[in-house]
Parts: C-alpha cells; sequence; structure tokens
C-alpha cells in the first residue's frame, strides 16, 4: 500500500471571485446579527431622548407644514385639486424614506470601519440593517398618512384614495425604493472611502434632487420640453405612483414607471457589484 502523498492534504482558500453575488447563505446564517443591528439602531437613535420615537411623527408632520405655509400660502403651487396638507404629507412620507436610507447607506464603510476590521460577517448586513431600520420609520409616518386620509374623507374631502390598490402595489413601491436607495448609497459608501469630500456633498445633492423631483408640486406642472426629467429621474414616477394609490391624483405615465424600474435595476446591479469589489481592500484604504 503506497504511502498518501501530501496532495490529498492540500486545501486551497480562495476569495469568492463574483461581484454579484450577495452571499445569501451567508445573510441567512447571520440573521440574527441583523436583527440586533436593526435593534441597535433603532435605540441609539433616540436614546437619552424626551420624545423618543414622537420624532418619527414630528419630522414629516413639521415639514408639511413648513411646506403648506411657504409653497401652497405664500408660492401659491398647485395640489392638484388635493387638501395641501395631504399632497405634501403623501410625497414627504415616500420622499423620506429614499432621503433617511440613502444618507445612512452612503456612509457605511467609514462609519462601521472598526466592526468591519475586527471581525468577520457579510458586510451587505449593515446596509441591510439600516434598511430594514428605515422601514420601521416609514410604517409610522405611513400609519399617520392613513389616519389623515380617514380625518378628510370625514371631513367630506373629495379625492379617490384606492385602497385595495394601495394594499396590493405599496410593497412593490417600496421594494423599489428601498433598492435604489441601497443601491446609491452603497455606490457612495465605496467611492467616499476614497474621497471623503463626498460625504459633504451628498446632503446638498440630495436637497437638489428633491426640487427635481414631484414632492412639493405635481408632476402635471412640468413644462412639456422639461418632461425628460421625469425619465432620468427614477423618483420621481415612485413618488407619484405612491400619491396615485393613496390619493388618487397622479400624472406619470407607465413609460415612465417602466423606465423608473429599469433605471432602478441597472443602478442595483451597479451598487452591489461596486460594494462588492470595494468591501474586499476598503480596510487598507482608511
Amino acid at each position: 500500500m503506497e504511502p498518501a502523498t501530501n496532495s490529498l492534504y492540500e486545501i486551497r482558500i480562495r476569495p469568492d471571485q463574483s461581484w454579484l453575488n450577495p452571499d445569501i447563505r451567508g445573510l441567512i446564517e447571520y440573521r440574527d446579527l441583523l436583527v440586533m443591528l436593526v435593534r441597535r439602531d433603532f435605540v441609539l437613535k433616540f436614546k437619552q431622548t424626551v420624545l423618543g420615537p414622537a420624532w418619527y411623527l414630528l419630522q414629516p408632520l413639521l415639514t408639511t407644514v413648513v411646506f403648506t405655509i411657504v409653497f401652497n400660502q405664500v408660492a401659491r403651487l398647485p395640489t392638484d385639486g388635493l387638501p395641501p396638507t395631504l399632497f405634501y404629507l403623501g410625497g414627504i412620507t415616500i420622499w423620506n424614506f429614499f432621503l433617511q436610507n440613502l444618507n445612512s447607506t452612503s456612509n457605511t464603510l467609514l462609519n462601521n470601519e472598526s466592526l468591519y476590521g475586527k471581525v468577520y460577517f457579510p458586510r451587505l448586513i449593515v446596509p441591510l440593517a439600516i434598511t430594514c431600520n428605515h422601514l420601521v420609520t416609514f410604517a409610522i409616518q405611513l400609519t399617520t398618512l392613513i389616519v389623515f386620509i380617514i380625518f378628510f374623507k370625514l371631513r367630506g374631502s373629495h379625492f379617490d384614495a384606492h385602497p385595495i390598490a394601495a394594499l396590493l402595489l405599496t410593497p412593490c413601491l417600496l421594494a423599489q425604493t428601498a433598492a435604489l436607495s441601497l443601491a446609491l448609497g452603497l455606490s457612495l459608501s465605496c467611492f467616499t472611502v476614497k474621497y471623503r469630500d463626498l460625504t459633504q456633498l451628498v446632503g446638498f445633492l440630495l436637497q437638489i434632487w428633491m426640487y427635481a423631483t414631484p414632492v412639493i408640486y405635481p408632476a402635471s406642472r412640468f413644462p412639456e420640453h422639461l418632461r425628460w426629467i421625469m425619465y432620468l429621474n427614477p423618483v420621481g414616477p415612485i413618488v407619484e405612483n405612491f400619491r396615485g394609490l393613496f390619493l388618487g391624483v397622479s400624472s406619470v405615465t407607465p413609460l415612465q414607471t417602466v423606465t423608473s424600474v429599469a433605471l432602478t435595476s441597472v443602478l442595483f446591479l451597479i451598487g452591489l457589484a461596486l460594494f462588492r469589489r470595494t468591501e474586499r481592500t476598503f480596510v487598507d484604504l482608511i
């Protein structure tokens, strides 16, 4: 009998070469960590605050009041026949989810460098935990919007809400918004590792983006020669479709919706590929 050769005991360890493989198995195995991070972020956000989670309600309500006074009462911007409070609150609810998720995930690698550098776990867990945390925020603010819709309906306001369609299609809009904000956030987090100036620009660019999105005005007010903006801005159809489901007013076309979904899919693949590529070596760059 011949003795065993060393080749029988050789083990080669190689990194995963696929940029688009999100390591689904690893994410499932570390689901307890995901839950723990969501709970941690929720607790830390309101630790030692007086109002606590009530800020989830106050922030969109105060913004709605300001928008109603400035853009409706002073600037006299139309709201397509909707009560101004509902019009602005409807746009703010879905826009805030996109804004907060993009803001938070854009600094994922920088803010969690010490955690990433000490122990192994699927790196995508952290941005997913951030997204789940903002889903809780969205659920609370959506409940507030529904309460206001019922209140205005009881007062005799006339608008065509579609509760069945909203129940069925809101998860689809929410999934698209989460995918879009996560894609852009992952991409920005990769670039901010090398170029810290981007962290200063993100907030400014998001403010400009809001004015290019029908949050404070209806899409029907877009001049004909500027309608192309709605095709390049994937958030615009999301906001308009969200208003259409809950308030019955929307000027978005099916082609704009399809274009928005297609752009979201492409951006998500790009963001995932960039993040998978950067996560291997970013600790050496910080």
